[in-house]
């Protein structure tokens, strides 16, 4: 009998609990379904979405590549694509940059910082790409004539790629007549590809320029 009692006021008490609670938890279960099933839609759709990134990526590079009439109008038009329908992947990053690439082989100096401010803004200026987009966007400013502007970029570091921000800035000084400057920057690049085990190049030979330019001054001074 006691035991019976014990089941009695058990159903009740559930009976009691489910009357208060039962409501809000079949809601809680409900949203938690609704969650997992929605997280797993999701996921999806955020691969669907990187692959026709992707695609269209590649089918801009390929149209590129032929160089036939028309190739980079159509281009441009994918690039938009990209930038509109898929603007947070890295693939209409690249498209940006690639634009920049086109524009300043177009002399249109303007339209492709544009283009790399707007890949900068997605990738971030800490990240590696943003670190590479503010390299180029360097290089256009200084072809702008923006030198202060384009040294500032360079200056504030760029340790995913220490040798081309200081090969950047000695271009920079060499086309300003910044002889020394320049000599510096190119040895701090050298150091910087002879540390990751690259072959200086074409360093060399610029080191060896202006090493010789500068002696010659000092013997004219002299």
């Amino acid at each position: 009998m006691a035991d019976h009692l014990e089941d009695d006021e058990q159903v009740e008490a559930l009976k009691r609990w489910w009357d208060e609670n039962g409501k809000s938890t079949m809601v809680a279960i409900a949203l938690a379904v609704a969650g997992t099933v929605g997280w797993q839609q999701y996921q999806g759709w955020t691969v669907s979405q990187a692959e026709q990134a992707s695609e269209m990526w590649e089918s801009m590079q390929q149209v590129l590549t032929t160089g036939s009439p028309g190739a980079e109008q159509d281009a441009r038009a994918m690039a938009l694509i990209l930038k509109e329908d898929f603007g947070g992947s890295t693939y209409a990053q690249f498209a940006a940059m690639r634009l920049a690439a086109l524009d300043v082989g177009a002399g249109e100096l303007d339209a492709a910082e544009a283009e790399l401010r707007w890949a900068l803004a997605k990738a971030g200026p800490q990240t590696e790409l943003g670190q590479l987009v503010q390299l180029r966007l360097a290089r256009v400013l200084a072809a702008q004539e923006n030198e202060a502007a384009a040294l500032a970029i360079l200056e504030s570091g760029g340790n995913a790629y220490p040798a081309a921000y200081a090969m950047a800035r000695g271009d920079i000084h060499m086309a300003a007549g910044r002889d020394q400057q320049a000599l510096d920057a190119y040895r701090e690049a050298r150091a910087a590809l002879l540390a990751l085990g690259n072959p200086p190049g074409i360093l060399d030979i610029k080191i060896n320029s202006l090493e010789s330019r500068l002696a010659a001054g000092d013997e004219a001074a002299s």
